[in-house]
């Protein structure tokens, strides 16, 4: 969204932004202050949070269900079908059980090995994209097939109420149809399905798995990834949390430490620690604040590391094949396959 005079937010779909200001046909200024009002409603802090002190010495995380549902033992009824052969990968669509039970439609990335290559398993990246984006994105496409290209299997899904999925998960919406924590643990859980998927492909090490989000897929990410020991590295491009700066230091400490319902990123991102966690803002974001990257990067803890680009959210400016090519170095080393023997 363009203009100086417009309030850039991210964790809300502009498409249902829009449908609620012409809902409501008010005036700018009160129209901003009713989505201030939703979004700090969604992501404020629990009154447990917000009125104890954290203790100081309890800095440990306890062990905490995760905020979102899983279903490891769950049949996936996977099925798929070759859509694209290039010379270094076979694109596969793909499909399985979501974790309420729908479908979830996903594009799959599988290298290519060469004739007399060893047959060992690949690591293998989860890529999510931003809001109002889907597994045929072209920005999502052509980094899957950066990943692909340097030996990872890649998979792309299409979350609730995106791509293949429009319009069929309207139950998962908030008020006025803008993304509430109940559709953003409904993308974590669908996150965790497509790592039962990955984790069970032949050709994926499932000791390597990996998870890169773009702008709402890294919001949304970063609360999956903390939850889930699979995920041994993640790379966080154009994200944000503790959006308002409704959460107090001691109330995210907290929060983070012992596990909590919220759908703010900032609540769970220390849980990711000490698994390398590569964060990639930009000076000039029309979407993300910095004080929201900067929240993240506060609370992240230990094996994170902050990269800051001049640009703005689309990367304009830069070549974009250099950044992906620096989230994947970053990958590369984070997944390295552990030697064994002497």
């Amino acid at each position: 969204m363009r203009g100086k005079n417009r309030l850039h937010i991210c964790p809300l779909g502009w498409n249902a932004i829009h449908r609620v200001v012409e809902l409501l046909a008010l005036s700018k200024a009160v129209r901003h202050f009713v989505l201030l009002a939703v979004i700090a409603f969604w992501s404020r802090p629990h009154a447990a949070f917000g009125q104890d002190k954290a203790d100081a010495k309890a800095t440990a995380a306890k062990h905490a269900a995760a905020p979102y549902a899983t279903a490891h033992a769950k049949p996936l009824d996977p099925k798929e079908e070759v859509v694209n052969q290039a010379d270094d990968h076979t694109q596969f669509r793909v499909e399985f059980n979501g974790i309420k039970g729908d479908r979830v439609p996903a594009y799959l990335y599988v290298p290519k090995r060469k004739p007399d290559a060893k047959e060992t398993p690949c690591p293998a990246i989860l890529l999510q994209y931003g809001t109002g984006g889907n597994k045929k994105t072209n920005y999502i496409v052509e980094t899957g097939k950066l990943f692909v290209a340097r030996g990872y299997v890649v998979l792309t899904i299409d979350s609730p109420n995106q791509g293949e999925r429009r319009n069929k998960d309207k139950k998962s919406s908030g008020i006025f149809g803008l993304a509430g924590a109940e559709q953003m643990m409904h993308y974590c859980g669908d996150y965790s399905r497509a790592v039962d998927f990955l984790a069970a492909r032949p050709e994926v090490d499932k000791e390597r798995l990996g998870y890169v989000g773009i702008s709402w897929g890294a919001i949304t990410g970063i609360t999956f990834v903390a939850y889930d020991q699979r995920i041994k590295a993640m790379g966080s491009m154009v994200g944000g949390g503790n959006f308002l700066g409704l959460w107090s230091d001691e109330a995210a400490a907290k929060a983070a430490r012992e596990g909590s319902q919220s759908s703010d990123p900032v609540c769970h991102v220390a849980r990711i620690a000490p698994r390398p966690l590569l964060f990639i803002n930009v000076t000039k974001d029309q979407l993300i604040a910095k004080p929201w990257a900067e929240s993240l990067h506060k609370y992240a803890g230990a094996g994170s590391k902050v990269v800051w680009l001049e640009s703005d959210h689309y990367f304009r400016g830069l070549d974009r094949s250099v950044v992906c090519g620096s989230v994947i170095d970053f990958m590369d080393k984070a997944l390295e396959r552990k030697k064994s023997g002497p």
